[in-house]
């Protein structure tokens, strides 16, 4: 049987698609701008989803970050590649899937050097399934209080990955 290589959407400037790679390939000193998401997942009571990344990843080991993150597929709409990081990472099923932060574009450089360069979509959606999370990918989680997520990631941003910073400082409201 064939191994299966994840495949990344590869962007020009202006988001439009120029192309596939190997994701394996693609996390780089040299990353390419590629097509990926973010989804913040919310319980029936409001709470937010928050998971702290496996100390097995290449990037951001062991930071808190967003419910869970991915790349769609070639071919791959975005909320089919939702539904399928949602069941892969966090053995949960998601509905009311919402685009919130449809422009959400960065770069950043981990502290090994490999860079993440995405145009990303950010979501939210709805679970009330219990999280039986992939430890390949999570290694804690915890449903909180969105005004305290916020209020921690701006008191102590290195806890936490640099995208979900940039998410919650746009979306969450400036007080009058």
């Amino acid at each position: 049987m064939a191994e299966h290589h994840e495949q990344v959407v590869l962007l020009d400037s202006d988001g439009n698609v120029v192309g596939a790679a190997d994701k394996a390939t693609v996390h780089t000193a040299e990353t390419p701008l590629h097509l990926a998401f973010s989804c913040h997942v919310f319980d029936a009571t409001g709470r937010v989803l928050v998971t702290r990344r496996a100390l097995s990843k290449a990037t951001w080991a062991g930071v808190w970050t967003n419910s869970f993150c991915g790349h769609p597929s070639p071919g791959e709409t975005q909320e089919q590649a939702i539904a399928r990081r949602a069941s892969q990472e966090l053995g949960i099923t998601v509905s009311a899937i919402e685009l919130v932060l449809p422009d959400f574009r960065y770069r950043a450089i981990d502290a090994s050097g490999i860079v993440e360069n995405e145009i990303c979509p950010v979501y939210r959606a709805v679970s009330t399934d219990a999280v039986k999370a992939n430890p390949a990918e999570v290694s804690e989680w915890e449903w909180v209080d969105p005004a305290a997520l916020t209020a921690a990631a701006s008191a102590a941003p290195y806890a936490f990955s640099p995208w979900l910073v940039w998410q919650l400082e746009q979306l969450t409201p400036v007080p009058e």
